[in-house]
């Protein structure tokens, strides 16, 4: 059983490819290819090879004999018709940005010949995640609508019930491609909003794993002779930034930036961790000193806003920030965001904490001003899909010529210095222009039993489901 604070909302491959759907749809239809976070490598999946000499033509080989759960073939021209109902636009897929830069064609039943667009080195890393997941073809053509509630791949795990806020149940595939595996029998997913009862339902033995982001349980459970995973992640502990409205206004935008204290967040709800001072960690290998958070100046921070008000002939500024519903860490941190920008006059923020459902809807259609988010895995292409204008989510609005420039060299480039440059410049501009801001970086733990193995992070929130066995 694994535990994490909130669920996925859908289990459709055109739109699980974001956030805490990635796992359920990892478990249910494998992906095309893996990302191992430690080695920063693509590795094959369902897919044998996904390679290219120049960044345009592409080649896509599949594993030969692969089925779906029904029985029918995972094979090229499933993978083209799930790359190609992507582009759907009723389907409001987050992955189509990504479908809409490559075509394809179906060489014979395990290869695809794929071209990009434009130059595209990272096309790879696209394949672990929003085109990583191939269904049945047969069966969405016969669920239809509601495919995404019953969903069939060809992954380790079939779907067998799910009860909504609560908990996922899935069984063992017994068709999966690489046998033994998956080791277990059954794997449930269960939502457990609040991190203190998800810590109490491990020790209670109700969990095998659980994922967290506040260290503090780390230290309890490695104190109670348990296992912890870690890994880092891109970005922080966090929001993001609308760019619709009054945060169109870069002053407004800059006035929040001065106005957090990233201490005070951090000495009051995660004691004794360090304090996010930029956007990298000094031991990064994208670290730049130039990526330093603004200082705080609840001073300058009133200018700007007064100037704004009496430029615009506006009047006071309510922003919502969006968190979601049940977790009391993020409630606390809400609290003293809200308290910190009401610092100043003519700015008020309203709290808007929502369950899983609302908030994916919030985020995606972007029905925010703030909001809490993360930035995904370790792989800087997440840079790319979050901030680069028409983003696959990209929900923010955010539009800059320098970021857009510098992320589409990280693509087009195939030196690996040219390519860190190019992230490092993107990373400045994203914090000269107050894009997102955080206090803490991100950092995932995933807690079991010392009688749980294989349990790697991958993904954010997420492990490889296939590789997990209990020792009885």
């Amino acid at each position: 059983m694994y535990s994490y604070n909130t669920e996925a909302q859908s289990v459709d491959p055109a739109t699980c490819a974001i956030g805490i759907g990635v796992g359920p749809c990892q478990a249910v239809y494998g992906a095309l290819l893996d990302y191992d976070l430690e080695t920063g490598e693509i590795e094959p999946g369902m897919a044998e090879s996904f390679t290219t000499e120049d960044g345009k033509a592409w080649t896509l080989k599949l594993r030969p004999g692969l089925t779906f759960s029904d029985g029918t073939p995972f094979d090229a021209a499933a993978v083209a018709f799930n790359w190609g109902r992507i582009l759907d636009p009723a389907l409001l897929s987050p992955s189509a940005s990504v479908a809409k830069t490559i075509d394809w064609e179906v060489v014979d039943p395990t290869t695809l010949s794929v071209t990009s667009k434009e130059v595209n080195y990272q096309l790879d890393f696209g394949l672990t995640e929003a085109l990583a997941y191939i269904a049945s073809p047969t069966a969405i053509e016969a669920l239809g609508a509601d495919f995404g509630n019953n969903p069939v791949g060809a992954g380790p795990f079939t779907l067998t019930s799910w009860a909504r806020g609560t908990e996922m149940i899935l069984d063992r595939n017994p068709t999966y491609w690489d046998q033994p595996r998956p080791y277990v029998d059954r794997l449930v997913l269960k939502t457990i909003p609040a991190d203190d009862q998800r810590f109490n339902a491990l020790q209670a033995g109700e969990v095998d794993v659980m994922a967290v982001t506040v260290q503090k349980y780390a230290a309890r459970a490695e104190g109670a002779g348990m296992k912890v995973t870690s890994a880092p992640l891109l970005g922080g502990t966090g929001f993001r930034l609308s760019h619709r409205g009054p945060l169109a206004d870069p002053d407004v935008r800059t006035a929040i930036a001065k106005l957090i204290d990233n201490e005070q967040i951090m000495n009051a709800v995660y004691p004794g961790e360090p304090v996010a001072s930029g956007f990298t960690p000094e031991d990064s290998p994208l670290y730049d000193p130039g990526s330093a958070w603004p200082e705080r100046d609840v001073q300058g921070a009133q200018k700007l806003l007064d100037d704004y008000r009496s430029r615009t002939g506006s009047g006071d500024i309510e922003l919502t920030y969006v968190l979601t519903a049940g977790s009391p860490v993020l409630s606390q941190t809400a609290e003293l965001i809200q308290s910190q920008l009401q610092q100043v006059d003519g700015l008020r923020v309203r709290i808007v904490p929502l369950e899983g459902a609302a908030f994916a809807a919030a985020m995606t259609s972007g029905d925010y001003d703030l909001i809490v988010s993360g930035l995904g895995g370790t792989h800087p292409d997440n840079l790319y899909k979050v901030f680069r204008t028409g983003g696959s989510s990209n929900n923010s609005g955010y539009s800059n010529p320098t970021v857009d420039e510098a992320l589409d060299l990280t693509h087009t480039s195939n030196d690996p210095a040219v390519v860190e440059s190019a992230y490092k410049t993107a990373i400045n501009e994203l914090v000269a222009t107050n894009a997102y801001r955080f206090w803490r970086h991100a950092r995932t733990d995933l807690i079991s039993p010392a009688n749980v193995h294989g349990v790697e992070v991958a993904y954010q929130y997420w492990f490889r489901p296939e590789l997990v066995w209990i020792q009885q």
